[in-house]
């Protein structure tokens, strides 16, 4: 039911992103995680990478495996809700949410704003994060020269000029879709992405998918509490939906170093700790989480229930 994926009142679902199942045995892995997570009681989805491939999607369908997507979904280009004219963005989203829903989808989430009027390229079509997300850098947001990373920037005159626009814009994505559960999801810290930080994005009032990976890195970058930041965002009653992965970037390692997580949930953890931030979520009433592992199983599924509940 379409009005059941607002997530109230369900059982804990949990989703793994379709990368995982992109080998030959593929068909084994997915029976295991749903064997596994019938037996304890949980739902089980798949997450389509913002690039699954045609063939991957059906075999998935096939199998009658739930289905969310990463959006946009096979399409050249990020949505960007930030920039002045959005009207390109507008008529992309609207032919990928038709198009999800035609296949029974109406659980998205999306990176939603940049600090321009550029909506980059979609990453992962044969290019990397940096090589799309180059038409978009402006070196004096940057978090020291030469770095990719951002700077604080959220206290200035253009971020809270382009925030309202980006609220204004999610007001109206809830208007146009109310039975679509659309999460904007914390970015990676980069390149102008503004939604960094829980205190800002609760302020736009619209569902939001927490990452694990993007979260700890900004936090590390601008010196604040994980922890603090995961109860922020749990506070506001908007977190939706959670992108669950392991990180393994410490201080041991400089700042301008570090990188994303998505490794699986048996690496050594220095985000002090999954298991603590995962309770902090759960016992906040979240019920949805999507472990985005690139390589993820059914043990996965297993740590995470042990971190829950163990």
């Amino acid at each position: 039911m379409k009005e059941d994926i607002q997530g109230e009142n369900l059982p804990f679902r949990v989703e793994m992103t379709s990368t995982a199942f992109l080998k030959e045995d593929w068909k084994e892995k997915l029976f295991s995680c749903r064997e596994y997570c019938e037996e304890i009681g949980w739902d089980f989805g798949v997450q389509l990478h913002n690039t699954a491939p045609a063939e991957q999607i059906n075999s998935l369908a096939a199998q009658g495996v739930s289905l969310s997507a990463h959006a946009p979904l096979n399409q050249d280009r990020n949505w960007n809700l930030a920039a002045e004219n959005v009207s390109a963005t507008e008529k992309a989203m609207e032919e990928n949410i038709r198009f999800m829903e035609s296949m029974g989808i109406f659980s998205s989430v999306f990176h939603g704003a940049v600090m321009c009027d550029v909506s980059p390229e979609a990453f992962g079509h044969g290019k990397g994060y940096y090589d799309c997300m180059k038409e978009v850098y402006r070196p004096e947001l940057a978090f020291k020269e030469g770095s990719y990373f951002n700077r604080d920037f959220t206290k200035e005159k253009e971020f809270s000029f382009r925030y309202e626009i980006l609220r204004k814009n999610l007001a109206s994505v809830r208007e146009r879709y109310p039975d679509f559960l659309l999460c904007l999801e914390n970015d990676f810290p980069a390149c102008g992405s503004m939604n960094m930080f829980p205190r800002d994005m609760v302020r736009l009032g619209h569902p939001i998918c927490l990452d694990m990976g993007h979260l700890w890195i900004s936090a590390h970058l601008a010196d604040r509490d994980f922890h603090e930041e995961i109860r922020i965002a749990m506070r506001s009653g908007l977190v939706k939906m959670c992108h669950f992965h392991a990180s393994v970037w410490d201080d041991s390692v400089p700042k301008e170093k570090w990188s994303d997580g998505h490794m699986p949930l048996t690496v050594r953890n220095p985000a002090e700790n999954l298991a603590y931030a995962a309770r902090i979520m759960y016992e906040g009433g979240l019920q949805y989480f999507v472990l985005e592992v690139t390589h993820g199983s059914a043990n996965d599924i297993r740590i995470l229930h042990d971190y829950i509940h163990g």
